[in-house]
């Protein structure tokens, strides 16, 4: 059975709603996984560390509910390893966290 999302893109001038098969929607974001890909791989040289010394991976961001995103660290380091929450406002307040730090200097 093949999952189906909903698609929804609204502009001022332009409102598209419809419905995106999963591997279509992996398809269009190919070269975005790449680049994820490409960034753990860099991290991991850059820091000369290697799969089994990661303790804990913590994903957030939208993104990080994407199945296929995820899938790209549970495969790396196990899923054991994966942790996430607020997935929406953390980036936002680790943001504002570092604002508000920056200004009691």
């Amino acid at each position: 059975m093949e999952e189906f999302g909903n698609f929804v893109f609204e502009d001022s001038s332009v409102q598209m709603r419809g419905k995106v098969k999963r591997p279509t929607f992996e398809k269009w974001i190919e070269e975005d996984l790449q680049k994820i890909r490409n960034c753990v791989d860099r991290l991991m040289t850059q820091t000369n560390t290697t799969e089994k010394e990661v303790d804990r991976v913590f994903l957030t961001g939208g993104s990080s509910l994407v199945p296929v995103v995820r899938n790209i660290f549970e495969t790396r380091f196990g899923q054991e390893k994966i942790s996430s929450g607020s997935e929406f406002t953390s980036v936002a307040k680790g943001l504002a966290l570092r604002a508000w730090g920056e200004n009691e200097k």
